[in-house]
């Protein structure tokens, strides 16, 4: 590694602490691709690509501008990085609970479908709240309830439109597209702070080394 300078073992180290942090991503939310949908089916390179793009750019001009004298600076830059990529993470976590729903796969039986390991296949679909129904749905939930007792939005979802299960025939396409891409921003969001904040840290670590 000495023959490539002291930026290959900076990248070496940021390496390894994204290969950790991405283990432990996955366990929290589960990996890109699976929220790569959100943006109508793209595929996750378009998701991740740009974050790293720019972090890129950012690690180029950190390596170049990094110094003992101002790495109390950077040190608070890395400090406000991963505090951004803390409140990312949490606030994906609570718009996922609140605008993500699984939808169970059936087959023609009617019995849920499962994956080689037996775990129940689902279909994970973006949609809105109760308040932004469009008219015709929410006078229809409003009955449904009225009928029948309390029935949860997506109970109600399960036997309402042609097909069921359509979040469009309860809310605005535009809605759902805006709240997609809130989704997706907010994830390339955690990937980018994430990769600054490995990065940063190693380059202090080289910083006080030197």
């Amino acid at each position: 590694m000495e023959k490539y300078g002291p930026f290959a073992n900076i990248a070496a180290v940021a390496l390894a602490l994204v290969a950790l942090f991405s283990m432990l991503l996955l366990k929290s939310i589960g990996s890109v691709k699976k929220w790569t949908w959100l943006t109508d089916s793209s595929p996750s390179f378009l998701v991740t690509a740009g974050p790293r793009v720019l972090a890129i750019a950012l690690m180029a001009t950190a390596y170049l501008t990094a110094k003992k004298s101002n790495q109390t600076w950077f040190l608070a830059v890395t400090i406000v990085c991963g505090v951004l990529c803390l409140v990312a993470i949490a606030y994906f976590d609570r718009q996922r609970r609140v605008h993500v729903l699984g939808i169970p796969l059936v087959g023609a039986d009617g019995a849920q479908l499962t994956d080689a390991d037996g775990t129940p296949r689902t279909r994970n679909v973006v949609i809105g709240t109760e308040t932004d129904l469009v008219p015709a749905a929410k006078r229809a939930l409003k009955a449904a309830r009225a009928a029948g007792g309390g029935i949860s939005l997506a109970r109600f979802m399960s036997g309402y439109g042609n097909p069921v299960n359509d979040p469009e025939a309860l809310w605005d396409r535009g809605l759902l597209a805006r709240i997609g891409s809130r989704l997706t921003l907010t994830l390339t969001g955690i990937v980018l702070f994430a990769v600054l904040t490995l990065f940063l840290a190693a380059l202090l670590i080289d910083v006080a080394q030197r």
